[in-house]
């Protein structure tokens, strides 16, 4: 584990309340394009407007070359792009039918489908531990879904999908995030990529069903805070973790789930059941469980 100053500790801590506050606002820009703006819409003209964003850092970087692009990668940027951009769809779909809380809950799985994934595909170990992690975590699902005592809304199991493609994505991230160590701007680059390909993965589809449109006037402004609240979430949890360890970073992600609930009973008057608490609760610990394995294993054995 590696040791921090409480000087880093303090701006990590800072960089992940402004994460915070960024994926709650991105989730209310989404439910209220939603209203106007199909799925697929929304993500062309998000990712656009992101791509430009990116550009625009790039160019200032000095990185829009060959050498700075890193084409070589892009196959792995693809299969990334493409399970992210499946993840969005189920994403934005869910954020138009559930609670933003119930989202967010089941959205919290994606750790537990990345640990399953890497056992599976990449040979890490799924010890015992591991097992109780990942057992938390859905029968945290079960709780949330109650299957036979409660009818399931499709928009929970098109979510779980989703988390599910988020999970595969966080495996292709870590393979690129190694083969881009030592680049000075990887998360930029990793950004480019995403914005660029899921711009023309959504643009494609739009032409396909010939729904290309320019968005409604009233819903520019929550495109435009969905875009920037977007890459501002994910560059503010980077700078996070390069303050602190995870140990100290992500435990604070768990606080969206609170925080969210707040927002979507303040603006939407959505409440919040029993079951929800405690089937969120069991994830979230399934998390924190598996988050401490992690720690503990990668911490230097002193003596």
């Amino acid at each position: 584990m590696t040791t921090v100053s409480s000087g880093s500790t303090g701006r990590a801590i800072a960089w992940m309340l402004l994460a915070l506050s960024c994926f709650s606002l991105l989730a209310v820009a989404s439910r209220e394009l939603t209203s106007t703006m199909g799925t697929v819409e929304i993500l062309f003209w998000r990712s656009l407007l992101g791509c430009v964003i990116v550009l625009v850092l790039l160019a200032g970087a000095g990185v829009l070359n060959r050498q700075g692009l890193q084409p070589q990668l892009v196959g792995w940027h693809a299969l990334r792009n493409v399970t992210h951009f499946a993840g969005q769809c189920a994403w934005l779909i869910a954020i138009a039918a559930l609670p933003l809380a119930e989202v967010f809950a089941l959205e919290f799985t994606t750790p537990l489908w990345a640990a399953l994934l890497a056992a599976l595909f990449m040979g890490e170990a799924l010890n015992r531990g591991r097992w109780i992690s990942l057992l938390l975590g859905f029968a945290g699902v079960l709780l949330i879904l109650r299957p036979g005592a409660a009818v399931i809304n499709p928009a929970s199991l098109v979510m779980l999908a989703g988390a599910f493609g988020f999970g595969i994505t966080v495996i292709v991230t870590r393979k690129l995030t190694q083969l881009l160590k030592g680049h000075a701007h990887a998360f930029l680059l990793v950004l480019f990529y995403m914005t660029l390909m899921q711009g023309l993965m959504s643009l494609s589809l739009l032409l396909l069903s010939a729904e290309v449109r320019l968005p409604p006037a009233g819903s520019r402004t929550w495109l435009l805070a969905a875009a920037v609240t977007a890459l501002a979430a994910h560059y503010s949890l980077t700078r996070a973790l390069s303050n602190a360890d995870a140990s100290v970073v992500m435990p604070m992600d768990y606080l969206r789930l609170p925080l969210i609930m707040v927002v979507a009973w303040w603006l939407y008057g959505e409440s919040v059941t029993l079951w929800l608490l405690l089937g969120a609760a069991l994830i979230i610990a399934g998390n924190a469980w598996g988050l401490y394995l992690q720690v503990r294993r990668t911490a230097p054995v002193s003596g």
